[in-house]
């Protein structure tokens, strides 16, 4: 029996969250400047949990995104229009916003409860796909090695030396980034029907089920999720 989506998000987070913790570790144990190779450590880790973050975007809106890569179609040389190939996190993100504005998780704040109903508040946090793709190129960076040519090598050592200096103080910003953004947070869906009116017309969109997720315990190996739907 497939898993459902929702039970595929709840493992993606838990993972992220253990990923997270791998990179406050390194952080914890470096003093004031990580080890280069715990600097690439952490920016691997970074890149996946960005990686992480798309694809379980896609599992809240599945059906439709798959309907809108086939309705696209290829995109480039190596895209065949088949939602299940796509494996670039920043054009994954750039398509996730062409078919549902709630593509990005939504980070909770403060939950009231009056009349038996819940509230949330939304928490005051960048949730633009530029951010995300912003972190997963800089993590990309430091994921290949840097060619040694044309300029006089004494300079580009230098030049290497600093950016991985650097690093520890953007890694630190990146933890707490994702943490601020995941801990507590809504993932909406929408109303598909599959019908191509329905796939293009984003502003009459209706959500309909939102995965509520919390991190609980930061080392637990516990993420919950609370399924809601539209009346």
């Amino acid at each position: 029996m497939a898993a459902k989506p929702h039970i595929i998000y709840q493992s993606m987070m838990l993972e992220i969250k253990i990923r997270i913790r791998e990179i406050d570790s390194k952080l914890e144990n470096a003093g004031n400047s990580l080890s280069a190779l715990d600097v690439e450590f952490c920016f691997l880790q970074a890149r996946k949990i960005v990686e992480q973050i798309c694809f379980s975007s896609i599992l809240c809106d599945q059906h439709r995104y798959k309907d809108f890569r086939l309705a696209e179609g290829m995109t480039s040389n190596d895209d065949v229009g088949d939602y299940e190939k796509d494996w670039n996190s920043r054009v994954i993100l750039t398509k996730l916003k062409n078919i549902t504005p709630h593509f990005m998780p939504i980070p909770l704040g403060e939950n009231t409860r009056s009349n038996n109903v819940n509230h949330f508040k939304k928490a005051d946090v960048n949730t633009t796909h530029t951010k995300l793709i912003n972190i997963y190129k800089k993590c990309g960076s430091f994921l290949h090695i840097p060619k040694p040519f044309g300029e006089d090598y004494e300079t580009y050592i230098n030049k290497q030396r600093n950016r991985y200096k650097q690093a520890t103080e953007t890694i630190h910003d990146y933890s707490n980034y994702f943490k601020d953004l995941l801990w507590c947070h809504a993932a909406v869906s929408l109303e598909y029907s599959g019908s191509p009116e329905s796939l293009e017309a984003l502003e009459n969109a209706n959500p309909k089920t939102v995965w509520l997720v919390n991190f609980e315990d930061y080392e637990s190996d516990n993420v919950s999720i609370v399924l809601a739907h539209a009346n």
